[in-house]
């Protein structure tokens, strides 16, 4: 048992060791911190003005709630820490390879998926930043409806970021084999499109709402809308906790799976550190 706890606090102090390498390369731009609150307004804007210039009325009845405005910005805020989850380990390997350190951090004493770990720590927190910057938008300039704070939302928070990690690690496996693929872009945005991150699933016709039902995002956004502004959830609230947490489990299980196998595959065929 000793044994497995030091390893455990050793993983632990790797993952933060490559979190606070990430976070030094990123957070020393200035410009960066500009660019988090100029988006996050930006970000916001076009929701509140849509929500402004259509209102609320009919928006409870079709499943939405009492408010669009609410709606939305749960709903894009939900989804932009997904995908901060989801991608940043994309993102890590090739700027790695192509600046052709990813070979050095590979034969650190630790397992490759730490460095993937810590960064996508660093990136969630910048995403989180951005979330709570939006969220204290709307509820002080525009007279946002609240945002509750409460276990089942933190444990909702807490089940999506180990979903979307899992994902990651397959996609970023993926991307070391299938170079220059963009996978982040046309996938984030399907998957947005069809989740309901702006309006109830409910109002598309089911020749494409099949589609928001085996949409992973579906449950995920549908989850933490409904922990935090009480939103009717599409199925129980539990069903959907459990949902989310096979989702989770399965995608971490696949994920580590297909990352180990395209990392052999990468290795095999020369495709790190080749600086391109």
């Amino acid at each position: 048992m000793a044994g497995l706890g030091a390893e455990a606090a050793a993983l632990f102090r790797a993952t933060l060791t490559h979190a606070r390498a990430e976070w030094l390369e990123s957070a020393r731009f200035k410009a960066m911190w500009l660019y988090q609150i100029g988006w996050s307004f930006l970000f916001f804007v076009p929701l509140a003005l849509t929500g402004t210039a259509f209102g609320d009325s009919g928006f409870e009845a079709s499943g939405g709630g009492r408010s669009f405005l609410a709606y939305a910005v749960t709903g894009y805020v939900a989804l932009h820490v997904a995908v901060a989850a989801l991608w940043r380990g994309v993102e890590f390997l090739g700027r790695s390879n192509v600046t052709g350190t990813l070979a050095h951090v590979w034969v650190a004493e630790a397992p490759r998926w730490t460095a993937l770990a810590g960064a996508t720590i660093v990136n969630i927190g910048f995403a989180l930043f951005q979330a709570l910057l939006v969220l204290l938008i709307a509820i002080a300039l525009f007279q946002g409806q609240g945002f509750a704070i409460s276990l089942p939302a933190l444990a909702a928070v807490l089940i999506t970021l180990v979903a979307f990690f899992g994902m990651g690690l397959g996609f970023a496996g993926l991307g070391l084999v299938a170079r220059g693929a963009r996978f982040p872009s046309a996938l984030s945005a399907l998957a947005m499109v069809m989740a309901g991150a702006t309006y109830p699933i409910a109002i598309l016709p089911w020749s494409v709402r099949w589609i928001a039902y085996v949409n992973p995002y579906t449950y995920i956004v549908d989850l933490l809308r409904s922990t935090t502004i009480g939103t009717p959830s599409l199925f129980p609230i539990e069903v959907e906790f459990l949902v989310v947490a096979a989702i989770a489990f399965t995608s971490v299980i696949a994920g580590a799976y297909a990352y180990a196998r395209c990392e052999r595959i990468a290795i095999n065929r020369g495709l790190v550190g080749l600086h391109a």
